[in-house]
């Protein structure tokens, strides 16, 4: 999560949308993460943990639910994501 959540956030200040997706296993780490990179309110995109047992459709279909959200994240306008 840690190297993610500094990528993205170095993204956002060069004002690239991002969309972090990570497990729900790092829900708490994301937040403290973001929080401390000045992000507050980056919204992390979650699917539930665990993903290793998974098959490949299973991955997929995890994929699928969050889709829309990803786009979303990629093109609406996030400015008050950052305090």
């Amino acid at each position: 999560m840690s190297c993610s959540s500094h990528d993205t956030a170095y993204f956002e200040e060069q004002g690239i949308p991002t969309a972090n997706i990570a497990t729900t296993e790092f829900r708490e780490a994301g937040r403290i993460q973001y929080t401390n990179l000045g992000y507050p309110n980056y919204d992390i995109v979650f699917i539930p943990h665990p993903i290793f047992p998974l098959t490949k459709e299973e991955t997929f279909a995890k994929a699928d639910a969050v889709i829309d959200e990803i786009v979303k994240r990629l093109t609406e306008d996030q400015t008050s994501r950052r305090v």
